[in-house]
């Protein structure tokens, strides 16, 4: 079977790249696909994208693209393919358009009963002239709505008065397109949860619906105190550390349980397929609040440096090899295009 990956390669370091693919990764991702006996081929997720999927011809991809521009970005080539009639790897065109944005996503959860913090979007200037009208507790932080690898976060998104939010949200207005989330800020636990599998929600075998990997805890107490409880873009880069996670995560039964079941849930609503990290706080209260979603999730993936994404990190715990990983989730997409019986 001919199988392509198609992702946006990492360029450079700045910000915006952050969530691209580097090179390691895609080297990683190739050997998978080989090793699982297909054939590899390789399309840039760009604007020649089209026409290289057409003249390639790939029977099943890999998608692993974060888009180039646009509010509903990484949607772009699950569109095409599905044009082509194309199969792929991951979530659909329009579980993927809504999960970029926080505040849509947040909002749909909450209609099906599952916590998040309290929250509001600030599109422009006009929503900072009476910052109490957000009706937010403080401390709030700040995010861009549309992005993702905590783009435009760190310790100082979290503000404390109406006159820092004011201040914080205006620059970042002008720094990022879209709108900009303001959301309660919870100083607890930070929980990632991994899902894989074909969807739904079954025992966790293969091809019997979707099982959560072992969880994983951001340890506040091993990073510098200068990230106030802030996994932003200094904790993930200036700081990133194996020693600083914790997976399995030290959770007790009901909680552990807990956010199991909330997994799933919102995966059901949201129609995740295949693969997705969800991102959680624990208050002081116990309750596990959900804070986002990536249905793309990062699969970097570097021996040398120990460069590993959270996902691939509760992948590896769980037992799976990365080659396995991959295979797991060619198998799921392709289960799901062809039938179980044919999929054999």
């Amino acid at each position: 079977m001919k199988v392509a990956l198609i992702l946006n390669t990492r360029r450079d370091d700045s910000e915006f790249h952050a969530e691209y693919d580097p090179v390691d990764t895609v080297e990683a991702i190739r050997r998978g696909i080989e090793e699982a006996g297909h054939e590899y081929l390789f399309i840039e997720g760009d604007e020649d994208a089209y026409e290289r999927i057409r003249s390639l011809g790939p029977d099943l991809v890999f998608n692993r693209t974060e888009g180039i521009r646009g509010e509903s970005r990484e949607s772009h080539i699950p569109a095409m393919l599905e044009m082509l009639g194309i199969p792929y790897v991951g979530s659909g065109v329009l579980t993927l358009a809504l999960c970029l944005n926080k505040e849509w996503t947040k909002q749909l959860l909450r209609g099906a009963g599952i916590a998040t913090p309290a929250s509001a979007l600030i599109g422009s200037e006009a929503d900072l002239r009476e910052p109490r009208e957000l009706q937010l507790p403080f401390p709030v932080i700040l995010k861009p709505n549309a992005e993702g690898s905590s783009v435009g976060i760190n310790e100082d998104n979290v503000v404390h008065d109406e006159s820092a939010l004011r201040e914080k949200a205006l620059s970042m207005l002008k720094t990022y397109p879209g709108a900009i989330l303001a959301e309660e800020f919870i100083p607890g636990r930070e929980i990632s949860t991994g899902v894989l599998g074909t969807g739904g929600v079954g025992r966790g075998a293969e091809g019997d619906g979707m099982e959560v990997l072992p969880f994983l805890e951001v340890d506040f107490s091993r990073l510098p105190a200068e990230v106030e409880n802030v996994f932003g873009q200094r904790a993930k880069s200036t700081y990133d550390d194996l020693s600083h996670y914790l997976c399995p995560a030290p959770l007790d039964a009901t909680l552990a349980e807990s956010l199991r079941e909330i997994s799933l849930a919102a995966c059901r609503v949201l129609g995740i397929r295949d693969f997705a990290r969800l991102d959680f706080r624990i208050g002081s209260d116990g309750v596990p609040r959900f804070l986002e979603v990536n249905p793309l999730p990062g699969m970097d993936y570097d021996e040398e440096t120990k460069d590993f994404s959270f996902f691939i990190i509760m992948a590896l715990r769980s037992g799976l090899t990365y080659s396995a990983l991959v295979d797991r989730l060619l198998r799921s997409a392709w289960r799901r295009a062809v039938g179980p019986r044919s999929a054999q």
